[in-house]
């Protein structure tokens, strides 16, 4: 859920759910904080994260703010190999595995407010709720995050969008769940649940 909120990225960039996905995979992650081509001009002092936006193929390479760093160090796989994956999950299912973690977290179905139905949250619900927070908190930078094309000349060459992207994801409020990754529970790691002077 971390890279869903702060990238709103879509599920085949996180999972491989069929052959024409790519998933996020380890040399994706890059700690160096130099940025990878010249002509960004920000240095991420986290890294970044390199992914690839399914429907366009669009490639972005986005700066890794506290959280994030923190969770992919966390989740960062044993297996040395560049193209091991990272975040583990998803299957030819990802929305029931989704439906039954929001079951589980006592989350409630959302509401169709044209038919007054509860309808189960989907993966892509995340995308839109990300694209919310993102506008409230920097308006007009969800469009670059998304990957989403503008009109008008003008726009597309002179409104300099990367650096208010940049912005945008590394000031970007967490979730307080998204805390116990930064701080741990009760002093001990959220992923192994270690005392954290005892984690390596």
């Amino acid at each position: 859920m971390v890279v869903f909120f702060n990238y709103c990225v879509d599920t085949g960039t996180v999972w491989q759910s069929t052959s024409i996905h790519e998933p996020t995979l380890r040399r994706h992650v890059i700690w160096d904080r130099r940025p990878p081509d010249r002509e960004a001009k920000e240095q991420s002092p986290r890294g970044r994260l390199f992914y690839r936006r399914m429907k366009t193929g669009k490639a972005f390479c986005r700066p890794m703010n506290r959280v994030v760093h923190a969770h992919l160090r966390d989740i960062m796989p044993a297996d040395p190999r560049p193209d091991a994956p990272i975040l583990l999950g998803g299957g030819a299912r990802p929305n029931a595995r989704f439906q039954s973690l929001c079951s589980l977290a006592g989350i409630k179905p959302r509401l169709d407010v044209e038919t007054g139905m509860e309808e189960p949250w989907e993966l892509k619900d995340s995308r839109k709720t990300c694209t919310t927070y993102y506008d409230e908190h920097v308006p007009e930078s969800s469009i670059e995050i998304l990957g989403h094309s503008v009109g008008g000349i003008t726009y597309r060459h002179y409104a300099h969008r990367a650096p208010l992207a940049f912005r945008a994801i590394m000031t970007l409020p967490q979730p307080t769940a998204f805390t116990a990754i930064l701080k741990g529970i009760d002093g001990e790691s959220p992923c192994c649940r270690r005392r954290f002077a005892d984690v390596g």
